[in-house]
């Protein structure tokens, strides 16, 4: 079986540049398997059940509780992999400093979110950037001998958060 874009090389971080890794990353991932994404972005596949309805009345509405690991089927087995994979392919997205960071991160969306938070602050900092740029966007002025390219350009680079 041959994997699906298997030669196309994993985005590498830029710490300076995590907005265009991001990007990349996220669609390396959906080029991988769209699920990959869902990793990152949910959490790892939890195998589900419904709950036993002895004792219940006819009306009380199912309950989902996690499967037992002797109850997992190939397909649960299959889908819980894919957040192993998922994180083997951020991992090798990162420079040794920032690997180091997250090495002890247990899903691939651990991982995601420290990246983030990393390289883009928590909540709190990234509202402050926010308000900042749009002051700056508020009193954005051609500079003498600047084209609109440039200025598009910049407004572009600075609006990546």
């Amino acid at each position: 079986m041959v994997k699906k874009d298997a030669s196309v090389k994993i985005p590498v971080l830029d710490k300076d540049n995590y907005f265009h890794w991001k990007v990349k990353m996220h669609l390396h991932l959906m080029s991988m398997d769209e699920r990959y994404v869902d990793c990152i972005e949910k959490g790892p596949h939890v195998p589900m059940k419904f709950a036993s309805r002895v004792g219940l009345p006819d009306d009380a509405p199912d309950v989902e509780i996690p499967k037992p690991v002797s109850e997992w089927t190939i397909e649960d087995v299959a889908e819980i992999h894919k957040d192993k994979r998922t994180m083997n392919i951020l991992f090798n997205g990162l420079e040794q400093e920032m690997f180091d960071n997250v090495i002890n991160c247990t899903t691939s969306k651990e991982v995601w979110d420290t990246v983030r938070t990393l390289c883009e602050g928590t909540e709190q900092v990234r509202e402050n950037k926010m308000q900042l740029l749009i002051q700056q966007y508020e009193h954005l002025h051609f500079k003498a001998g600047e084209t609109l390219n440039d200025t598009f350009k910049l407004f572009q680079k600075n609006g990546s958060l």
